[in-house]
């Protein structure tokens, strides 16, 4: 140890050189000399003894004691007191200490007194983020012999790991000697502290109620984050979008990093040094890496943004390897500053990735994008303004130094808000477009479908339209021409008989021409060229005045001033004729008319045919029950959406209506 000079260690000069004299001088000397080797009590100032007896509450001992460092596992126990201590220049703040007092074993020495009549116990604690505190204890006036090691059972404090006990008893002066390490991390601080016994819990409560505020809002953070976590699961349970699992393995890191980082503040548990020394910045890696994933998975950049894809794959890829050298690095090394070097690089490769990102979402110009680069922008923004808090100590709020404004924590958890807040808004307005683009492809399949279907159906009605003429041609060609032949020759036997008449060659001539008739309207209705609503007015028109040409009843057909064009199929042509046939056969053989008119109207895409006479009319108590005539046009009119309506008074008037 370096000598400290003492006010009452004043040497005076001689006025006579006797030999006697000069003895005395050397005796002094020398005794002066093994006092300062053997480190005893007069080299003390009164200043650097620290009275625990007065120390109410707690008391900050930078200045009051000695510090050195050296090379680890290099300093035996024994040796501890001849080290090279220098009075301490005063606390090292966190990110202040330097980096290799972090990879060396650091020492302190101070003096304890107490001045009271009990004894009393005190904590002592050489800074935050100290592990392996050891202590020793030497007499002031024989400090070579007196130097042992406390033993731990008697020195660790199950109330708080990072302190050690200390007891003195009544009137006890001691010198101690403190052999500690510094956990590898930028928040260590070198601020030795005496604190009493009974006033530990609550100094360790004020230490962590000084950032309570932050806490409040870590906490508000972790649960927000924590919400999205069974958010994005949901959406992925739902959609099967493996994008949503990479984001939510992002927010839970995200989550846990946040978290832990206020749960374990100013905690002295290993899990805390091993968290702030490494698991923390592999969190903070493997959410950044996880986001990457997340990013390529939700814009599709492999097919939308090829370059922007690759750039981010090797940059994961680059993330993972430099991952694995840094863990190598932690486990199988005592470096510090080698790892400190590592995380800024790669906090560097973190900055350049946003930069990058946010550039290149700019140039695309894209609406999505544009969303998740300004969620990076208020994260790459916010993370740099932490980043100076952490470097250089900068305090926004200068009168109050515990301010939630001046910690680096705040912001960066204030731009992981904000980016998910764009995020956000990125999502909603994906999903708007998504739906969008769900619906236009769900018209365009259904405009799809029908078209196929309406071309099958055409194809269909083609056929069908292709069979009927196919079929009508051959009925005019074949059965036609049949029958035409038996209605010549019977013709052509009446001739030669001349007058004598056959009843039954008669009846073969009837039903020829009745046959034939039936047949031409059977043709009629199935040829395709006919599904017109003006031809089917047209042929019943021209039956209506064949029929009663050679009859005494007068007929009259009265047709619309104009014809739609519209279509009217064969099926329903055909129950319209029937019909209105079945009505002029029935005007004929029962009404004893000398007149019938056929009014034929077309309203509102409806078709009205009116069959009047001016006979007997029809008498409802005669009608025969189960006469099929009048059931039959009533049935036919209704298999096409049509009606049947009977009116008679003195005429009788039949009303037949139908869509077309």
């Amino acid at each position: 140890m370096r000598p400290i000079s003492h006010p009452r260690f004043v040497s005076t000069s001689a006025t006579h050189r006797s030999p006697f004299r000069k003895a005395i001088k050397h005796t002094y000397f020398y005794i002066l000399l093994f006092c300062f080797a053997t480190n005893s009590y007069a080299q003390w100032a009164d200043s650097m003894i620290i009275d625990v007896a007065e120390i109410r509450y707690q008391k900050t001992i930078s200045k009051q004691a000695f510090f050195t460092s050296q090379a680890k596992h290099q300093v035996p126990d024994a040796n501890i007191i001849n080290l090279p201590f220098k009075q301490n220049s005063g606390a090292y703040l966190p990110h202040d200490l330097p980096g290799k007092l972090i990879e060396q074993d650091c020492f302190l020495q101070f003096i304890l007194k107490n001045s009271s009549d009990t004894g009393i116990t005190v904590c002592f604690i050489p800074g935050t983020y100290c592990r392996d505190i050891t202590l020793f204890k030497a007499q002031p006036g024989a400090l070579q012999t007196s130097f042992a090691r406390l033993p731990d059972s008697n020195t660790i404090d199950a109330r708080y790991a990072g302190v050690r006990r200390i007891e003195l008893q009544p009137h006890e002066l001691s010198v101690y000697y403190c052999r500690f390490n510094f956990v590898r991390t930028n928040v260590n601080s070198l601020i030795p502290r005496i604190i009493r016994y009974d006033y530990l819990y609550q100094w360790n409560m004020l230490q962590r109620d000084r950032d309570s505020l932050l806490d409040v809002f870590s906490y508000t953070v972790s649960g927000v984050l924590l919400f999205m976590i069974f958010y994005s699961l949901a959406v992925y349970i739902q959609s099967r979008n493996k994008e949503f699992i990479f984001y939510a393995y992002y927010t839970l890191l995200t989550c846990s990093l946040m978290f832990l980082k206020s749960y374990l503040n100013n905690s002295a548990s290993a899990f805390n040094y091993f968290y702030e020394e490494y698991l923390d910045f592999m969190i903070m890696t493997g959410s950044v890496v996880t986001y990457q994933l997340f990013v390529r998975k939700f814009i599709n950049s492999k097919e939308n943004y090829p370059l922007l894809d690759r750039f981010l794959h090797y940059f994961s890829l680059l993330l993972v390897a430099s991952s694995i050298v840094f863990s190598m690095v932690y486990f199988f090394t005592d470096e510090y500053i080698l790892l400190n070097i590592m995380e800024n690089l790669i906090k560097l490769f973190f900055f350049l990735t946003g930069v990058f990102f946010i550039a290149y979402s700019l140039k695309k110009k894209n609406p999505l994008l544009n969303y998740l680069a300004a969620g990076n922008f208020a994260l790459v923004l916010f993370a740099v303004i932490s980043y100076i808090i952490i470097i250089t100590g900068w305090k926004l709020i200068e009168s109050n130094t515990t301010s939630i404004f001046n910690r680096a924590m705040f912001y960066y958890e204030l731009g992981l808000v904000l980016e998910l807040g764009f995020f956000l808004s990125g999502l909603a307005y994906k999903n708007r477009r998504d739906i969008i683009e769900r619906v236009k492809e769900r018209e365009r399949l259904k405009l799809e479908n029908e078209r196929k279907e309406f071309d099958k159906q055409m194809a269909v009605m083609a056929a069908k339209q292709e069979e009927r003429n196919r079929i009508s041609a051959d009925m005019h060609d074949e059965l036609g021409s049949g029958v035409t032949a038996i209605r010549l020759m019977s013709e052509i036997m009446k001739s030669r008989l001349k007058g004598d008449v056959v009843p039954e060659l008669e009846k073969i001539s009837n039903s020829a021409n009745e046959l034939l008739g039936k047949m031409n309207t059977i043709i009629w209705t199935m040829k395709s060229s006919n599904d017109t609503l003006e031809s089917l007015i047209a042929y019943i028109r021209a039956h209506a005045i064949e029929y009663f040409d050679s009859t005494p009843i007068e007929c009259k057909v009265q047709l619309p001033a104009l014809i739609p064009q519209a279509e009217v199929s064969g099926e329903k042509r055909r129950n319209i004729f029937l019909s209105i046939k079945e009505a002029l056969n029935n005007a004929l053989k029962h009404s004893q008319a000398s007149q019938i008119q056929i009014i034929i109207v077309t309203n509102d895409k409806r078709l009205i045919i009116k069959v009047a006479d001016n006979g007997v009319g029809i008498d409802a108590d005669k009608l025969r029950r189960f006469g099929n005539g009048l059931s039959n046009m009533r049935r036919r009119m209704e298999s096409i959406d049509g009606s049947f309506k009977i009116e008679s008074n003195r005429n009788c008037v039949l009303t037949f209506e139908a869509p077309i």
